[in-house]
């Protein structure tokens, strides 16, 4: 089976299984962390969609957190493209996004799996999504968040895209008046 044709209680397993026993299923507040970094932040894995609600009090109760949520499909289907790609920054555009995702105010991840033809697997950092679906952030490779999440090393995003990707690099140019 591809990695990328987990179901999500796999997707959400696979996650889990990438860190030691004592970082998984820790409690803060009324909620059980799926997965505690080495700094001490929670990792909330999440494949299916929640209520704004739901998420307000997660955060409330998780305090220093991020998500990472299932982007598999959204992305495999083209319904969430990655659009432009200059000096560390992605653009996208995702039709029929999650519009709750908006609702969150901890750092979000999404799981596209593999970049293009690259293979490379990749989290896209969300920095700005706005209603109509457009928004930017950057990428991560699985490899560098579970360094991050195992060992407190830093989350560096990608500065160059692995050939293969399908994404186009735009050069900046300043404007000269």
């Amino acid at each position: 089976m591809n990695e990328g044709d987990f179901s999500s209680t796999q997707w959400h397993d696979h996650w889990k299984s990438t860190v030691p026993a004592t970082q998984r299923e820790q409690r803060r507040g009324s909620h059980i962390a799926d997965v505690i970094a080495a700094d001490g932040c929670a990792v909330e894995i999440q494949h299916a969609s929640m209520s704004p609600t739901k998420i307000m009090g997660r955060e409330l109760d998780l305090g220093h957190m991020v998500w990472v949520w299932d982007g598999r499909s959204a992305y495999a289907s083209g319904a969430l493209s990655l659009t432009a790609f200059a000096d560390g920054i992605v653009s996208f555009r995702w039709r029929n996004q999650r519009r709750n995702l908006r609702t969150c105010r901890r750092p979000c991840f999404l799981d596209l799996w593999t970049l293009g033809e690259s293979r490379e697997r990749v989290l896209l950092k969300v920095g700005i999504l706005n209603e109509d679906g457009t928004g930017s952030g950057q990428l991560v490779t699985h490899d560098i968040m579970r360094l991050w999440i195992v060992s407190g090393l830093p989350c560096r995003p990608l500065a160059e895209l692995p050939g293969g990707s399908g994404v186009p690099s735009v050069t900046l140019t300043a404007a000269v008046a």
